[in-house]
């Protein structure tokens, strides 16, 4: 027997295993990592079909149920991001960004009752998450729970204390409160770390209204105006 001969009987096993089994790529991180790219490219269903190879291969990826349902949540197919973020929630139910994000999608389809029960589990299990004590703050504000508003603004500025947009949130709350010796005093740190908002100074407008201070209300407004047209003429 030659030695190719020999070599012919031993490599046809393999070649069988192979066209049963399939050869293809069995690393489910690899599939995940191709729609992460797939997806910064702008083809969203061709990654959408990658993470669900992944998906296929490990059923327990929490990054590629993540990014999934980040997928569906950019194509505008919220039930199907909702039910891909509680399959995370069902695997790992004390992942704060999962919960985050299903609170996103559930705040921008107006179930805010839903999107600040979860906002809220997110905070009990990371107290520092600056993000999902902001958009409590906004979630509090809008139900007119200035008090709970408050506190969620409090929070993220004792980590990002020059937050412009949150100082800028919490003024406008006090001025719904009648803080107004409060509100004004955020809405000029607002304006002091970042002078282009335009609406700050409309909010400090209506603050110094309130109080009674119409010289410097129109100068908030003057102010106001200035930037609103300039910024509309960029």
């Amino acid at each position: 027997m030659s030695i190719l001969n020999f070599r012919c009987i031993f490599l046809l096993p393999f070649i069988i295993v192979c066209m049963s089994g399939g050869c293809g790529i069995q690393d489910p991180d690899f599939y995940n990592r191709q729609g992460v790219s797939l997806d910064s490219q702008g083809r969203i269903n061709d990654a959408i079909k990658e993470y669900k190879k992944a998906l296929k291969l490990d059923p327990f990826n929490r990054e590629a149920y993540n990014n999934l349902a980040v997928s569906y949540h950019k194509k505008g197919l919220f039930v199907e991001a909702i039910e891909e973020y509680k399959k995370v929630l069902e695997l790992y139910p004390y992942d704060p960004q999962a919960l985050y994000n299903l609170g996103t999608i559930y705040a921008r389809n107006n179930v805010q009752d839903a999107a600040i029960f979860v906002w809220e589990k997110a905070v009990e299990l990371k107290p520092d998450f600056s993000d999902a004590h902001y958009v409590l703050g906004l979630a509090y504000t809008q139900k007119k729970k200035y008090a709970e508003a408050i506190q969620e603004y409090k929070k993220v500025l004792d980590k990002k204390p020059d937050d412009a947009i949150t100082h800028n949130n919490l003024g406008v709350v006090y001025t719904e409160t009648g803080h107004l010796d409060e509100a004004i005093n955020e809405l000029k740190k607002s304006i002091s770390m970042n002078p282009s908002i335009a609406m700050t100074y409309k909010n400090l407008e209506i603050a110094y209204r309130k109080k009674g201070l119409e010289a410097d209300a129109n100068n908030a407004i003057k102010q106001y105006e200035e930037l609103a047209k300039k910024n509309q003429a960029k």
